[in-house]
């Protein structure tokens, strides 16, 4: 019972956000009214669900798996005279094998794959989704640099595309389950899509709410 309540306490604590978060929340679903208003289309639902539930993910990711570095971390850090740069770099992938980290970042980044091309058209395209996956994977690590006990790894990386990619794949084959007519990436649409800028200003508005928390 005890070992029950334990992992549920830390379930719990995984999912739990601040307040301030959904102030970033409530910043999303402004920053998508206004991008679909100035391309003069509807707010899609779909989109829209999928955006609050990639930034909650997002927010989830930083905030208490990758720990990225926030502004109390730093001014913590400056106050005591510690170093605010601390780069742990290691640039030879799979040093230590496949283990279970490897596994858990796979796994971690499934979300991301499997949510951008259902935010926008254009993210049906593999070769995007995997390159979004790339540049936010990219910047963890980086940011990692600055924090005190995060390594920056490129084995991380390597894991981090994976899961991507194979969220991507998930996705593809849900779509085929259903039996879409016109599959999420169709070029001729990608460019009048008005859900091209949300997994972006998702992302950003994630990375900047978990700095200043």
């Amino acid at each position: 019972m005890e070992t029950q309540l334990s992992l549920f306490e830390s379930i719990k604590d995984l999912l739990y956000l601040k307040p301030l978060f959904f102030v970033g929340l409530a910043v999303i679903i402004i920053l998508l009214y206004l991008v679909s208003r100035a391309d003069k289309t509807w707010l899609n639902i779909k989109v829209l669900c999928g955006s609050c539930l990639m930034y909650y993910y997002l927010c989830i990711v930083l905030k208490h798996i990758v720990g990225v570095p926030t502004v109390k971390d730093l001014v913590w850090r400056a106050g005591i005279g510690e170093a605010i740069f601390n780069p742990n770099i290691s640039l030879i992938p799979l040093a230590g094998g496949i283990g279970m980290d490897f596994i858990l970042n796979i796994l971690c980044f499934i979300p991301l794959g499997l949510l951008c091309p259902v935010i926008s058209k254009s993210y049906g395209r593999m070769k995007k989704t995997v390159l979004f996956g790339l540049w936010f994977s990219l910047a963890i690590e980086i940011s990692q640099m600055f924090t005190l006990y995060r390594a920056t790894d490129s084995s991380d990386l390597i894991a981090n595309v994976l899961g991507t990619a194979l969220g991507w794949f998930c996705f593809k084959m849900a779509a085929r389950l259903r039996k879409t007519r016109k599959p999420y990436g169709d070029s001729g649409s990608a460019g009048k899509d008005p859900g091209r800028f949300f997994p972006g200003l998702t992302l950003m508005t994630a990375f900047m709410f978990t700095f200043i928390s």
